[in-house]
């Protein structure tokens, strides 16, 4: 008998969760003199670029990993476009010091993706179902967006989990589920007044049918859903052309 073949997996990685969390542990409030009560905010980027590189580590060594592909946002998106106070609540915050040279230094580190208008989320939902990107693939990110796409999942947040199967049934549930109950993190709304469980006693058949309805009966209209629902798409490949990298709205009547 031969040996049995080893499957190696290849790692989308969402990076901007990767990158920000690595910048974070690294900053360090400094006192200069308690008496002038003078702080300053000190990063080392040698101390942050070891956090990447022991994360990547251990990611590669638990998810059996041959190959990372790091993900990036692009600094506009398709959805600010489409609703100008997507993560309007997010103006103003401050990036860690490190953030943006530890961001350029991981992407020649590692094979990285960035899209024109896209997330890292969209990025992921486009290689993870990409033929052109041959073998087994794992997604690693902890933003719950990605259960809407059929993939397999790892949440660093979450190990006791594993690697979740997220089958086309869940995502497309999930991704309704979302157009109704909106993301208050990334500022779209959803059908207001509509929190987890009215959301689950609406979507009795997961339809987009019954998402209409909700909106109307609460004198919102198709068009209003429409809009949460495109702001809750995680892309994936027919909604994104690599080679003209245009986007392609999500479209209900595709829907099944």
């Amino acid at each position: 008998m031969g040996r049995k073949r080893l499957v190696r997996n290849k790692l989308l990685i969402d990076a901007d969760i990767l990158v920000y969390k690595a910048a974070i542990r690294c900053e360090h409030e400094i006192c200069w003199d308690d008496e002038r009560e003078i702080w300053t905010l000190h990063a080392d980027l040698g101390e942050a670029k070891a956090e990447v590189e022991k994360e990547m580590g251990y990611l590669l060594r638990t998810l059996a990993g041959s190959s990372a592909y790091l993900a990036f946002s692009a600094r506009r998106t398709f959805r600010h476009e489409i609703n100008p106070e997507y993560k309007a609540n997010r103006k103003g915050k401050r990036k860690p010091v490190v953030f943006h040279p530890l961001r350029a230094w991981a992407k020649t580190r590692w094979t990285s993706r960035e899209w024109p208008l896209l997330e890292a989320d969209d990025v992921l939902g486009i290689l993870a179902k990409s033929h052109k990107l041959k073998g087994p693939k794992i997604v690693v990110s902890d933003d719950h967006d990605l259960r809407t796409v059929p993939c397999a999942l790892y949440q660093p947040r979450k190990p006791e989990l594993g690697v979740q199967r997220i089958t086309y049934k869940e995502a497309r549930r999930t991704h309704l589920y979302q157009t109704l109950t909106g993301d208050t993190g990334d500022g779209y709304t959803g059908l207001p007044g509509v929190g987890p469980k009215k959301a689950e006693a609406i979507l009795q058949e997961a339809t987009w049918a019954e998402v209409v309805e909700a909106y109307v009966a609460r004198g919102l209209t198709e068009d209003d859903a429409l809009l949460q629902a495109r702001m809750a798409k995680i892309l994936t490949p027919p909604l994104f052309n690599q080679h003209t990298q245009e986007v392609t709205l999500w479209n209900p009547k595709r829907h099944r």
